[in-house]
């Protein structure tokens, strides 16, 4: 009697193990099936690249790590950014991993005006020197008004896509790579990327961009 009861036990519990397995098994492929049908399609991605312009006005948040050279040997920072630009400005503001602004800096047609925290204002007619000057190591500001929207020159005529993700593009003796992007239904936006430069101030310097938020102004 004891042994039949425990032969039914065990398989009312094999049972329960079998039909739990089955019920996970249908919610994975379900999930599976679910991010399948989300996913976009070559066609998509075409036409997101095809509805792709040049936006005048943008607003741009993330964060910029940096690798470089000096005379202590290797080093590497990593800081937040805001970025807005318009056709007359560009304002880029720095801060820490903490969320502390410790730095900006304007640029338009007047030249560049830098602030730091406890710091007298300082201005120059180039941008990158004055970069230069405060960071140790070189920042393609000129550049990045096109390249963080995907366009390598500043014509616009030619211009990273998703499917450029492993391409490395030449422009301003920079090394240019777009690894990750944000693909939406009607556009395709730059997600990463990364830039690298052999300089003579600061040896091999490896930029890596992220950017979290962006909107576009008409």
């Amino acid at each position: 009697m004891s042994n039949r009861f425990y032969l039914t036990t065990l398989s009312v519990h094999h049972r329960a193990i079998r039909q739990l397995g089955l019920a996970i098994l249908i919610a994975l492929l379900t999930a599976l099936a679910g991010c399948a049908s989300t996913a976009l399609t070559p066609a998509q991605i075409a036409a997101a690249n095809s509805s792709r312009a040049y936006a005048q006005k943008i607003e741009v948040s993330g964060r910029l790590s940096a690798q470089y050279e000096s005379m202590s040997g290797p080093q590497s920072i990593h800081i937040n950014f805001t970025w807005s630009q318009t056709p007359e400005q560009t304002l880029i503001s720095l801060g820490s991993p903490t969320g502390q602004t410790v730095a900006t800096i304007l640029i338009n047609d007047q030249g560049a005006l830098l602030t730091q925290t406890d710091k007298p204002p300082r201005s120059a007619n180039d941008p990158n020197q004055l970069f230069l000057e405060m960071l140790g190591w070189p920042l393609p500001i000129a550049g990045l008004r096109d390249w963080l929207q995907g366009f390598i020159k500043p014509d616009h005529q030619l211009a990273a896509t998703p499917s450029d993700t492993n391409r490395s593009f030449n422009a301003e003796g920079w090394d240019l790579r777009y690894p990750t992007w944000e693909i939406g239904q009607h556009s395709a936006r730059p997600k990463r990327i990364d830039l690298s430069r052999q300089t003579e101030q600061a040896g091999l310097v490896s930029l890596r961009v992220v950017i979290d938020e962006w909107s576009t102004q008409p």
